[in-house]
């Protein structure tokens, strides 16, 4: 396992948070978008019984709530790191890169 460099300054520990946050930040909206698609899935399977369309409704609204969360903050940390010159300044579309 390599060594990663220790910040020495508080530019690199925010340049730091700023690069884990922009790595969690796909995974989170995968998971997000799994919860909205479960609730979509539970909702049409769920035609006749009303706890089951209430509880497939609650999966529909957080997954929904945590995509809209999620889209914040990759808006804020792209916001701050041009305004602070943290980064490039151009917004970094969050993704994630299989290998092949």
């Amino acid at each position: 396992m390599a060594a990663v460099a220790e910040p020495q300054n508080l530019t690199q520990i925010i340049g730091l948070f700023i690069s884990i946050g922009l790595a969690v930040l796909p995974f989170l909206g995968a998971v997000a978008f799994l919860v909205f698609v479960y609730g979509v899935a539970r909702f049409i399977k769920s035609a006749g019984s009303e706890k089951d369309l209430k509880d497939s409704k609650n999966f529909l609204i957080w997954g929904v709530v945590g995509l809209f969360v999620l889209v914040t903050i990759w808006g804020l940390i792209s916001f701050l790191r041009s305004e602070f010159g943290f980064g490039s300044g151009t917004p970094v579309i969050p993704q994630i890169n299989f290998k092949k």
